[in-house]
C-alpha cells in the first residue's frame, strides 16, 4: 500500500460561531478541546452560583486566575453580585487536565467576616497570584468600596487580603494612604527579603502619582501595618507588570516615556530606582503591560498608545542586561485587549487579541520556524444558519492498495513538523511532531485535513500507515501553490500572471497602477526566493546552521543576491538597486545598531511597518546561510531565511508592496469555486431527475406488464450471450488505471460538498413527515411478500452463494468478459423467475404509498453549512433533491471542465430551457442525439461513443456528466453503507438514523443518472425498455423505503432487502446483453463494467440487512464487498467520462 495526498488553498466553512467579547455578566472558561467539531468550548462558571444565593440572578463582576508553577493547577477568585450585595468565591487547586474542566469548577464562598464593617459589601476588584516557596501559596487581595458608591463621591477604597482557610478570612490591609477607585492599578508579587507576597499599587495616591509596594502583612508584627516601599518611578509611567521567577520572586516592569524599566526583586525598597532595559518608542508609554517567566524566558507584552500589541523577551536571569532583550516586535495593530500564555509543552508563545471592530484572534508562534500563525477561535453553535468562512489549506490523503484502489478503514498515523491545530474529517485536533494521532481512512479510503491559514507559510505533515510505517509521505499543504508562485522568473511572467475571480472574470494579478520599478523589483525578488527555497529542507524544518554564522553580529558578506531600496518619491516605490553589494556595504558602514531577529518576528514587524520607514532591504548568503537585512529608521534588523516558511513570508511581503492582497493570492495560487457554473449544473440535474421521477410515478400502471413481457423468453437470450471476446484485462487493473488518471476526482475541491454532507447530515432537521395510519391492504401485501421471500429464500441463498464465491470475492481478478459470462450462467431462469415474482408483488406497495412519498424530494432540509451556503448563492432554501444535486454538481462541473475545457452548461437559452422544462419528454426533445443512435443501444449511458464535445450537442454533454453523477451516487451510497456497518454488525439496525432512508431517495436518482440519460436514445430495443422499467422501480421502491409507516414495520424491514436484491438481479440482464453486442471500444468495456459493479453491489442485500437469515457469519464480508463494488463503480464511471470525451 501507499499514501498519496493533494492539497488546495481554498475557502473553508465551519458550523460555528467566532469567539467575541461578551457583555452578559457571565464568567466563562473557554477551553481548547480535541476530537470535537469546533475545537473550543465555552463553559459557564458563574451562573450555577445562583443555587447558593437563593436562586438570585448572578452577575460576574471581577475575577483573577493564577497557576501553581509546580503542580500547574489553577486557582480562581471571582466576585459576583446577587441582588444588591457582592460576594467573593474561590476555587483552588483545579488540575490542568481536560477531564477536570469538562464539568466546571467547585466554588467556595469566602464570606465577609470583618465584624467592624457593615453590609452590603461592594467589591471593586480582585487580585490573585500563586507564589512558590511561601507558607500561603495563594496571595489574594480584594478592593472594596469604603461605603456604597452612591454615598462615596471620593470613590475611596479599602483593601483586604484573603486567607482562604484562616479565621477570619478577610484581613484589612492597613496602609496610611487613601486609594480611590478608577485612579489606581495593582499587581501582585514578592520581594526577595519578604516571607509573604505583596501588592504593587500605581496611580493617583493621595493626589500624587506614586508606585508603592506593600507586603501582605507585617511578618514580624502581624498586628502592625506593613511598611510600604515607595519606588522612584521614571518619567511618564503608565503601566506595570510583574514576572514571577521559579523561586517565587517578582521582577517589576514599568513602561515610561523613554522605554521599558525594571525593578529587580532585591531592589524594591523605599526610594529604589529602576534599570532601563529597553529604549524603544514602541514600548514607551504603554497603556498596559503583562509579563511572565517560564520555559527559560522572561517575556513582556504590552499595548502602546496607538493600540499596537508588542512583545520582547530575554533569557530568564538576564533581565537586567539591556543587550539580552530582543528587539520589541509589533505583532498586532488596533488591539483593545489581549491575553497570553507560554506553552511549556510546545515551547512557544500563544496570544489572544481582541482587535478593534473584530472578534478575538489567536496567534501562535511556531517553535520550529518562529512564524506567527493566526486563526479564529470557533465555538459550537446551535443555530443551523450560523457559518464561519475562512481561507485554509485542504489536504485530501488517500490510502491506495497495491492494486491501485483506495483502501477504507486503514489506520493512518499523522504528525506535523510543529504544533498546529487542524480539522481532520471536520473534527478538531492538534498535530505535533512527538504525539502521533491515528485516524482511520473513510469509505473512500481518504482523510481530509484543513489547516486555517491566510499565509503560504504553513506547517507540514507526515502521514504513514500504522501497519506499514515505511509507507509514508511528507506533505507540504502549500506545495501546489508554491509551484505556481515560483514560476515567476521574470517581469514578463509576473505581468502575464492572471487570476480568476469567483464570478469567472479574469484579471491581471498585479494591478495596472503598479509601476515598472516595482514590477522589476518584485520579479527579481521572487526569482531569488525560488532559488533559496529549492535548497531548504523539504519537510519545512530549519536549515542546520554553523554556529559561527549565528554568533557574529555583523558577519562579512560573501554574496549579496539583491538589494531593494524604497524611493524618495511621493509614491515610495520599491526599486531594485543596480549594485546590491555596494548598497549593502553602505548599510554596514553606517554604524547603526544591528539586531538578529527570528524570521517570524522579522516579517511580522516588517508587515506592521509603514513603507516610508523602510530604507533598504538586502538579501545575501553568509557562510552558506541566506539572510535578509532591513534598515528601518536608524536601526538595522537581520533574519535568517533558513526554512520555507521564512522565504514565503518574504514573498508575501513583496506582493503586499505591489498591491497584491491575500485574497488575490488565493485566487491565483489556490482555488475559487465558480458558483454560477455549479448552480446552473445543479439546476439542470435537479430538473432532469425530478422529471424522471414524475415519469416513473405516472407510469406505475404499465410497469407490471412491461416486467412480465420483458422477462419472457429471457433464458433464450441468456444462452445466446456466451460468445463475448475476452481481452484478459482484469477489472482491478482497469479500476487502478482509471484511478491514476488526472481527472480531478481526488482533488479536495471536488469533495467539498460531499465532505460537508458527511459531517453535517447527522445534525440536519426537516419538517417533512410521511407518517400515516397504514391500511389492512398494505399489511396483507407485506405479509404476502414475506411468505414469497421465505418460499424463494433457498433459491436466493444459492444464487447469492454463487455470486459471493464466483464473482464478488474474485471480482478484481476477473476480466469483464469473464464477469459477463459468469453472471449469465448464474442469473438464469430460476433466479429471474424468483426475482420476477417478488418484483411484481412489490408494485402493489409502491402504488399505495409513492404519491405522498415522492413529495420528499421537494421537502426542505436544514443542514449546517450547506443550507445557509446554498441560500447565500441561490437565494433559495435547500430541499432533499437540491442537496444531492448540489453535492453532485460540484465534482461534475469541475471534472467536466478538466475533461472538456469548459463548463457543461453555459448561461444560454439551451440551459435555461433544460432548467425550465415541464416534463421528461420536453427535456428529451432538447437532449435527443443530433445523429441517429446505432442499433441496439441498451444502457447507452455507459457506452455512447462521444467525439470531441460540441457545445451545441447537449446529448454528448449529458452522456459525459451522467458518468460523473453516477460516480457521486455510487460513492454516496457507499459512504452511507459504510457508516451503517457497525449498526449491522452489532444487531442494532433499528438505531440507524432516519435521515439515511430519506436522503437515499435523491441519492438513488443520482446513481441511476447514467441510465436515465440513456433513455434519451428513444430506442425501442428490449434492452433499453427493460433498463428504463427497472430503474423506475428502483427509484420508486426507494421512495417507499423512506416511509415512516414502513420504517416502523418489522415485517417490511425483513422483506425489503429481498426486493432490492430482486431488482438488482433483473437489472443485470439488459446490461449483460449490451456488453455482448458492444465491446469494441474502451468506453464499452469500462462503462458496462461500472454498471455491473453498481448492480452487483445490491444483490447481497438479504445477507447484509436481514439479521434473521441463517447465514450471519458472511454479513460483514458481504457488506465489505458491496461497499467496494460501489467504489469501483464510481472509479470506472469517472474514467468512462474521460474516455467518452476523448472518443475512445
Amino acid at each position: 500500500m501507499k499514501i498519496t495526498a493533494k492539497s488546495e488553498w481554498m475557502k473553508n466553512q465551519k458550523h460555528a460561531d467566532i469567539m467575541a467579547p461578551t457583555e452578559n455578566n457571565i464568567f466563562y472558561a473557554t477551553r481548547e478541546v480535541q476530537t470535537k467539531s469546533t475545537g473550543w468550548t465555552r463553559l459557564d462558571l458563574s451562573s450555577g452560583l445562583s443555587a447558593t444565593q437563593g436562586g438570585a440572578k448572578i452577575k460576574a463582576k471581577a475575577f483573577s486566575v493564577s497557576q501553581n508553577m509546580d503542580t500547574l493547577a489553577f486557582d480562581l477568585v471571582l466576585a459576583i453580585t446577587a441582588g444588591s450585595t457582592d460576594y467573593l468565591y474561590m476555587s483552588l487547586g483545579n488540575p490542568n487536565t481536560d477531564a477536570s474542566w469538562a464539568k466546571g469548577v467547585s466554588w467556595t464562598l469566602i464570606p465577609f467576616d470583618d465584624s467592624s464593617r457593615s453590609s452590603p459589601l461592594t467589591i471593586a476588584d480582585v487580585y490573585l497570584v500563586n507564589l512558590p516557596n511561601v507558607a500561603q501559596a495563594q496571595t489574594c487581595f480584594v478592593d472594596i468600596w469604603r461605603s456604597p458608591p452612591a454615598s462615596n463621591p471620593l470613590k475611596l477604597l479599602d483593601r483586604y487580603y484573603i486567607l482562604p482557610k484562616g479565621s477570619p478570612r478577610w484581613h484589612l490591609h492597613q496602609l496610611a494612604i487613601d486609594l480611590a477607585a478608577g485612579s489606581i492599578a495593582s499587581c501582585l508579587g514578592r520581594r526577595t527579603k519578604d516571607g509573604v507576597g505583596g501588592i504593587y499599587t500605581f496611580g493617583s495616591i493621595d493626589k500624587t502619582t506614586q508606585l508603592i509596594y506593600a507586603p501582605q502583612y507585617n511578618v514580624f508584627r502581624p498586628n502592625n501595618p506593613p511598611a510600604p516601599a515607595r519606588l522612584s518611578i521614571p518619567p511618564g509611567v503608565r503601566s506595570m507588570a510583574t514576572a514571577i521567577d521559579p523561586d517565587g520572586f517578582s521582577n517589576l516592569f514599568v513602561s515610561g516615556s523613554n522605554g521599558l524599566f525594571l525593578f529587580t526583586p532585591d531592589d524594591q525598597d523605599d526610594g529604589s530606582t529602576s534599570i532601563q532595559v529597553l529604549s524603544n518608542p514602541l514600548v514607551a508609554n504603554a497603556s498596559r503591560l503583562s509579563a511572565m517567566t517560564a520555559g527559560g524566558f522572561t517575556v513582556v507584552w504590552g499595548l502602546n498608545p496607538q493600540g499596537t500589541l508588542f512583545y520582547t523577551k530575554c533569557f530568564a536571569g538576564s533581565e537586567t542586561d539591556p543587550s539580552a532583550w530582543s528587539v520589541p516586535i509589533p505583532l498586532v495593530l488596533n488591539v483593545e485587549q489581549y491575553a497570553f500564555y507560554t506553552n511549556l509543552a510546545a515551547g512557544n508563545n500563544v496570544l489572544f487579541a481582541h482587535v478593534k471592530g473584530q472578534q478575538i484572534v489567536q496567534l501562535t508562534q511556531d517553535p520550529v520556524t518562529s512564524n506567527w500563525i493566526k486563526r479564529q477561535i470557533l465555538l459550537p453553535t446551535t443555530d443551523i444558519s450560523h457559518m464561519v468562512e475562512f481561507n485554509g489549506f485542504t489536504t485530501r490523503i488517500e490510502v491506495v492498495g497495491d492494486n491501485g484502489i483506495q483502501k477504507s478503514n486503514e489506520d493512518v498515523v499523522l504528525t506535523s513538523t510543529s504544533p498546529i491545530s487542524v480539522f481532520i474529517n471536520d473534527i478538531y485536533y492538534v498535530l505535533s511532531s512527538d504525539t502521533p494521532i491515528t485516524v482511520k481512512s473513510d469509505a473512500t479510503g481518504s482523510i481530509t485535513i484543513v489547516q486555517q491559514s491566510d499565509s503560504l507559510a504553513v506547517v507540514f505533515y507526515r502521514a504513514s500507515l500504522a501497519n506499514s510505517p515505511d509507507a509514508a509521505i511528507d506533505i507540504n499543504p502549500a506545495s501546489k501553490a508554491l509551484a505556481t508562485l515560483f514560476t515567476v522568473q521574470s517581469v514578463d511572467s509576473l505581468n502575464n500572471a492572471k487570476l480568476t475571480r469567483a464570478d469567472g472574470t479574469v484579471q491581471p494579478l498585479v494591478p495596472s497602477s503598479v509601476g515598472a520599478d516595482d514590477r522589476n523589483a518584485a520579479a527579481t525578488a521572487l526569482k531569488n526566493f525560488a532559488m533559496i527555497s529549492s535548497k531548504l529542507p523539504a519537510d519545512g524544518s530549519r536549515q542546520e546552521a554553523p554556529v559561527t554564522a549565528l554568533a557574529k553580529a555583523t558577519p562579512a558578506p560573501r554574496k549579496v543576491l539583491m538589494a531593494l531600496n524604497v524611493s524618495d518619491s511621493a509614491d515610495r516605490r520599491l526599486q531594485l538597486h543596480p549594485e546590491p553589494a555596494a548598497a549593502h556595504a553602505r548599510v554596514l558602514a553606517s554604524g547603526l545598531p544591528t539586531f538578529l531577529v527570528d524570521a517570524g518576528d522579522f516579517f511580522t514587524m516588517l508587515g506592521n511597518t509603514v513603507l516610508n520607514e523602510i530604507k533598504s532591504l538586502v538579501f545575501k548568503v553568509v557562510n552558506g546561510l541566506n539572510e535578509v537585512w532591513v534598515q528601518i529608521g536608524n536601526t538595522i534588523y537581520r533574519a535568517l531565511l533558513d526554512c520555507v516558511a521564512a522565504v514565503v513570508r518574504a514573498a508575501e511581503w513583496v506582493f503586499d508592496k505591489i498591491k497584491v492582497l491575500i485574497e488575490d493570492l488565493v485566487a491565483w495560487l489556490g482555488f475559487l469555486f465558480q458558483w454560477k457554473d455549479i448552480v446552473r449544473t445543479q439546476r439542470v440535474i435537479k430538473n432532469l431527475l425530478k422529471q424522471f421521477g414524475n415519469k416513473a410515478v405516472a407510469g406505475i400502471g404499465s410497469v407490471e406488464t412491461a416486467i412480465a413481457n420483458g422477462l419472457d423468453g429471457l433464458q433464450t437470450k441468456l444462452n445466446a450471450w456466451a460468445g463475448i471476446p475476452d481481452n484478459k484485462i482484469s477489472i482491478g487493473s482497469t479500476s487502478a488505471q482509471a484511478n491514476s488518471s488526472p481527472n480531478g476526482s481526488s482533488d479536495p475541491q471536488s469533495h467539498w460538498a460531499l465532505e460537508h454532507a458527511k459531517s453535517q447530515l447527522p445534525n440536519s432537521t426537516t419538517p417533512f413527515s410521511s407518517a400515516g395510519t397504514g391500511s389492512s391492504t398494505l399489511d396483507k401485501i407485506i405479509a404476502d411478500l414475506q411468505g414469497l421471500a421465505k418460499d424463494e429464500e433457498a433459491a436466493l441463498k444459492t444464487m447469492i452463494d454463487q455470486l459471493q464465491k464466483q464473482i464478488l470475492e474474485p471480482i478484481l481478478t476477473l476480466s469483464p468478459a469473464q464477469l459477463f459470462q459468469r453472471l449469465a450462467a448464474i442469473v438464469g431462469g430460476v433466479a429471474i423467475q424468483t426475482a420476477k415474482n417478488i418484483v411484481v408483488r412489490t408494485l402493489d406497495i409502491i402504488k399505495i404509498l409513492v404519491d405522498a412519498l415522492f413529495k420528499l424530494l421537494d421537502a426542505p432540509i436544514n443542514i449546517p453549512v450547506l443550507s445557509p451556503f446554498y441560500k447565500s448563492i441561490t437565494g433559495s432554501d435547500l430541499s432533499f433533491l437540491d442537496l444531492m444535486c448540489f453535492i453532485a454538481a460540484v465534482p461534475t462541473t469541475l471534472m467536466y471542465k478538466l475533461a472538456v475545457g469548459s463548463a457543461p452548461f453555459p448561461d444560454d437559452s439551451t440551459t435555461t430551457a433544460l432548467i425550465n422544462a415541464k416534463d421528461f419528454s420536453a427535456i428529451g426533445a432538447i437532449v435527443k442525439p443530433r445523429k441517429p443512435v446505432s442499433k441496439p443501444q441498451a444502457v447507452a449511458h455507459a457506452t455512447m461513443r462521444v467525439a470531441a464535445v460540441d457545445p451545441a450537442d447537449v446529448y454528448k454533454k449529458f452522456t459525459i456528466i451522467g458518468q460523473y453523477l453516477g460516480m457521486v451516487g455510487s460513492w454516496t451510497t457507499m459512504f452511507f453503507s459504510f457508516i451503517q456497518l457497525p449498526f449491522i454488525e452489532a444487531g442494532l439496525k433499528s438505531l440507524i438514523p432516519g435521515w439515511m432512508t430519506k436522503i437515499a431517495v435523491p441519492t438513488v436518482l443520482l446513481s441511476l443518472s447514467p441510465f436515465i440519460i440513456g433513455a434519451f436514445t428513444y430506442s425501442e430495443e428490449w434492452d433499453v425498455i427493460m433498463t428504463d422499467v427497472v430503474i423506475s422501480l428502483q427509484f420508486l421502491k426507494t421512495c417507499v423505503d423512506a416511509s415512516d409507516v414502513l420504517g416502523k414495520n418489522q415485517t417490511y424491514a425483513k422483506v425489503s432487502p429481498y426486493l432490492d436484491s430482486a431488482l438488482c438481479i433483473v437489472g443485470l440482464v439488459p446490461t449483460i446483453g449490451y456488453a455482448v453486442l458492444h465491446h469494441d471500444l474502451a468506453s464499452d468495456i469500462v462503462g458496462t463494467t461500472a454498471v455491473l459493479c453498481n448492480g452487483l453491489s445490491g444483490i447481497p442485500a438479504p445477507v447484509i440487512w436481514n439479521s434473521g437469515v441463517p447465514f450471519i457469519p458472511v454479513r460483514a464480508a458481504c457488506m465489505g464487498v458491496s461497499v467496494a463494488l460501489n467504489f469501483y463503480s464510481g472509479l470506472l464511471m469517472i474514467a468512462n467520462g474521460g474516455l467518452l470525451a476523448a472518443d475512445k
